[in-house]
């Protein structure tokens, strides 16, 4: 019987051998997968188009809503007594070609995660219950699927206008949940979740479908190409995937390439995006957890979580530094375990005058310290349970050397950000 983590356990099993989740029977059911590619004009109208695919696994849906409202209602972290933290709270959508679920368990006990039904994502009040969703890529219930039009690319029945009252339901729930401050993580055919929740960020001149294909994708971000470097290979196995088709600058792209699209253009967009809606995040990602990768797609994929699960103190850090004059220059996504060795990273100054080092973190129980080296000798050292910066007023250029050193660790892999800061005019 496989669980909500992806381990396979046996049919008598009463509860997962990887997680220790309780296992239930499924029933079988029907799969729906999402189609946007016909008629654009419709899609905009009506919101998206989507394609029945092949069968797949029924879901319980999540607890009724009345029983999340006293989670709804929980003081909001940053008002917390010191000493007192909440997990994340992470909702993933079944795995169908995105297996996130068992990306997730792979990471360890601070990402444990609760598997809604899709129909949870046109319930506002559901999804309120969750720091972070991820809509993973795959089908939609039967239900939300209108008059045929058209034939599917993935080996399914057909392309379906989506009901206009399904429509509207997804566009409330979704603007809700992340504009309450929420993260949304979604991957290639949940673009058109995003579609109808979202169509003022949609390029809609960018907007195809990819052919299978290697794609060696440009790292746009400074601190993702440290990691990964400059480019990185993906596989696109599939047919009909879905490239970031946003509007910039107001979508920020982190991964850009050239691809084929399914008919026979050869386009560049990009592959990986992020973009706010008043107080959240909106994560997009073309490429996503599905077949065997090498250990830079892996790398991607880790990062990826990493990046969703810390977008709200990022976009807060942001924020701060850009009302006091200062111009995000560099972030630098990390992580770190109970005993491991302290993170060094380095940051080039290319002229004198401020500068800050902004360490971010939600106050989940970490205590983390940073140690700041200039080039003349100068040295600067705070610690700290929640994001802290170090000011320096008047930075000599050259070399800064960061060293950020785990005291307490709530869980393993647990994620943190380096933001580097330069007062704005001295770019």
């Amino acid at each position: 019987m496989r669980c909500a983590c992806g381990r396979e356990n046996p049919v008598a099993a009463g509860r997962c051998a990887q997680c220790g989740r309780p296992l239930e029977a499924r029933r079988d059911a029907r799969r729906w997968a999402v189609d946007a590619a016909a008629a654009a004009s419709l899609a905009i109208a009506l919101g998206a188009v989507w394609a029945l695919d092949a069968p797949r696994w029924a879901l319980r849906s999540a607890p009724p809503a009345d029983s999340l409202l006293p989670e709804v209602l929980q003081t909001p972290d940053r008002d917390r007594p010191t000493g007192v933290f909440r997990p994340l709270r992470l909702a993933v959508t079944p795995p169908e070609y995105d297996d996130m679920g068992k990306l997730l368990a792979s990471l360890g006990s601070g990402y444990q995660f609760t598997e809604i039904a899709l129909d949870d994502l046109l319930n506002a009040r559901r999804l309120a219950a969750y720091d972070v969703v991820f809509a993973t890529c795959g089908g939609v219930p039967n239900e939300w699927l209108g008059p045929r039009i058209g034939r599917a690319d993935r080996g399914g029945v057909g392309s379906f206008l989506v009901r206009p009252p399904i429509a509207d339901r997804l566009r409330q729930a979704l603007r809700s949940f992340v504009g309450g401050g929420r993260t949304l993580y979604a991957s290639d055919w949940q673009f058109q979740l995003l579609e109808i929740a979202f169509p003022e960020m949609i390029d809609h001149a960018k907007r195809a479908k990819g052919a299978p294909q290697t794609v060696v994708a440009e790292v746009v971000d400074q601190g993702l190409a440290r990691r990964l470097g400059r480019s990185i290979q993906l596989r696109f196995d599939q047919p009909a995937w879905y490239p970031a088709a946003f509007k910039e600058p107001e979508a920020t792209p982190y991964l850009r390439g050239a691809f084929k699209t399914m008919d026979g253009r050869e386009m560049t967009g990009p592959l990986l995006v992020r973009f706010p809606f008043e107080k959240g995040n909106v994560i997009f990602t073309s490429f996503h957890n599905e077949q065997q990768h090498s250990h830079i797609e892996q790398e991607l994929l880790r990062d990826l979580v990493f990046a969703t699960v810390t977008a709200r103190e990022e976009a807060d850090v942001r924020r701060t530094l850009m009302r006091g004059g200062f111009w995000p220059k560099e972030r630098n996504l990390l992580s770190a375990s109970a005993g491991s060795q302290p993170v060094v990273q380095e940051y080039a100054l290319a002229r004198p005058g401020p500068l800050q080092f902004v360490l971010g973190f939600e106050p989940r129980g970490a205590r983390l310290r940073l140690s700041v080296a200039g080039p003349g000798g100068a040295r600067y050292e705070q610690e700290g349970v929640q994001t802290f910066r170090i000011e320096i007023p008047n930075a000599s250029p050259g070399t800064w050397r960061c060293t950020i050193t785990p005291l307490e660790v709530p869980f393993p892999n647990y994620p943190f950000t380096l933001t580097v800061g330069e007062k704005s005019g001295g770019s």
